[in-house]
């Protein structure tokens, strides 16, 4: 008597994942376009900065003290925690371990709220009118809609509480947490840039 093994099941389409990278690629070219205008190409190209420009006449790109540094560096770190904590969700899940996940994924997520509140509060704090001059414009651009983005990635991991919640979320169905830390560790580099050449390099 023959006897056959069993047909292994067909590994499934990752589109989740493939659709993240594509979202987040689209995420990191808009932040990348939006710094190529911000920051100094220093160099005799047509695509001179309006930063080039505007210190170029002498004129003021920031009011003197107007960009604290406190407030970046606290969104710095707290961004650069929830890096780790979407990484244990990841080994959480990987390994089965639910109450982690579901505690790192907690964790994450007040992380990311935590971010958007200091930034509100610095929005209302910092005293410069959207329209004093370009610069103004190009820092509540560039920071407001990083700020969409981790409230996106807030109202993200929300869902992912609930699935994981629900055990839907394991080693073998791990698509969503993979594609979730994929966009937030994008997330924390686009603000590692913000932090960097904004608040730091003003």
């Amino acid at each position: 008597m023959v006897t056959t093994a069993p047909v292994a099941p067909a590994n499934r389409p990752r589109t989740l994942m493939v659709g993240t990278m594509f979202a987040t690629s689209a995420a990191l070219m808009f932040f990348g376009g939006l710094f190529s205008i911000y920051l100094s190409v220093r160099s005799d190209t047509i695509y001179l900065s309006v930063r080039s420009d505007t210190l170029a006449w002498g004129a003021e790109w920031f009011p003197e003290g107007a960009i604290s540094l406190l407030p970046g560096g606290m969104n710095m770190a707290t961004m650069a925690l929830s890096a780790v904590t979407m990484a244990w969700a990841v080994y959480s899940i990987l390994n089965n371990d639910r109450v982690h996940a579901y505690l790192a994924i907690l964790v994450t997520g007040i992380l990311g709220v935590a971010v958007i509140n200091q930034t509100v509060f610095y929005f209302m704090d910092i005293a410069i009118p959207v329209d004093y001059n370009e610069a103004a414009v190009l820092f509540y651009v560039i920071i407001g809609a990083h700020l969409v983005m981790v409230g996106l990635g807030v109202f993200w991991l929300g869902l992912l509480l609930l699935r994981t919640l629900g055990g839907q979320d394991t080693a073998q169905h791990r698509d969503l947490v993979s594609s979730a830390a994929l966009y937030w560790y994008a997330t924390v580099a686009v603000y590692s840039f913000i932090w960097l050449f904004i608040y730091i390099g003003k």
